[in-house]
């Protein structure tokens, strides 16, 4: 009776063993939030897993506090990675200002020749606020590739150095479980056509349309390759600049996409999870 009963607890315990690993293979897949703070007229976005979080530009020195409690509404202690666009101080001059308050493992920005870097008030500010938090930047071009639990980001752009602060802008394809979202930065018209022409995959089912709306960006043909669902425009309500264009925007409402603006939604958070993207505005 006593080896009977060894042998069925035996069994029970291997039995157990298999429905524990089906359950853990089971398990949900991560939810991702993917955030785009209003920044007015300039450009911020969060990415947040269950384990990781990447932000991505953050605004002008006036926006500082807008993406702090952004950060901190989303609990957000460390970032994974930072990434910088590039370097006008509408992408970097937030974050000279929020960057010792967060523990960041990892900041990367698009390969420039020194020449070709601003001589900028806020470009000035990060080199300095990067030195005061013993922080390097890990310049990336073209077919660079990181992974994070949940997370891929593929660098597409800059395949070679065009000399101009836009048209260098990293343009990252970030890969939350089985959905993307395609950053430009403010990649011009001739940086698309190089994408498109190179056969690179830039399907991604939200899009940050380049340049906040800018005429000459988001072409017919760019629109195709990428095939968003949902596309973002980070711009503010009054500008100077008659930023988004008039013929950007018709070519985004022709193409059939579901269009997202900072200026008249506010901050903008989609939520993933498996196949659904859902999104929420803050007004």
């Amino acid at each position: 009776m006593k080896r009977w009963i060894k042998r069925a607890a035996t069994l029970l315990f291997f039995i157990g063993i298999i429905v524990l690993a089906f359950s853990l293979y089971d398990l949900p897949v991560d939810d991702y939030t993917v955030t785009f703070v209003d920044v007015g007229q300039s450009d911020c976005a969060i990415i947040s897993g269950r384990s990781t979080n990447i932000l991505v530009d953050a605004g002008g020195e006036k926006d500082a506090r807008d993406v702090r409690i952004a950060l901190d509404r989303l609990k957000v202690k460390k970032l994974d990675m930072a990434i910088i666009s590039h370097f006008d101080s509408d992408h970097i001059s937030g974050l000279s200002r929020i960057i010792g308050d967060y523990e960041i493992k990892k900041v990367i920005a698009p390969k420039t020749e020194k020449k070709y870097l601003p001589k900028s008030t806020g470009f000035n500010m990060l080199k300095s606020a990067l030195k005061e938090n013993n922080l390097s930047v890990t310049y990336v071009s073209s077919g660079d590739i990181f992974s994070f639990k949940g997370i891929k980001i593929n660098v597409l752009s800059p395949e070679t150095e065009y000399g101009d602060s836009n048209e260098d802008s990293a343009v990252v394809k970030i890969k939350c479980g089985e959905k993307s979202v395609l950053f430009t930065g403010d990649i011009t018209s001739e940086v698309e056509k190089n994408l498109i022409r190179n056969d690179i995959d830039l399907t991604a089912d939200i899009l940050k349309v380049s340049h906040h709306g800018s005429y000459s960006v988001t072409s017919e043909e760019f629109l195709e390759a990428v095939n968003p669902s949902y596309s973002v425009v980070s711009v503010s309500k009054y500008n100077n600049y008659n930023l988004p264009n008039v013929e950007t925007m018709k070519r985004l409402y022709g193409y059939g996409c579901e269009i997202f603006r900072t200026d008249e939604m506010g901050s903008i958070t989609f939520k993933i999870n498996g196949k659904d993207i859902e999104p929420f505005v803050e007004k």
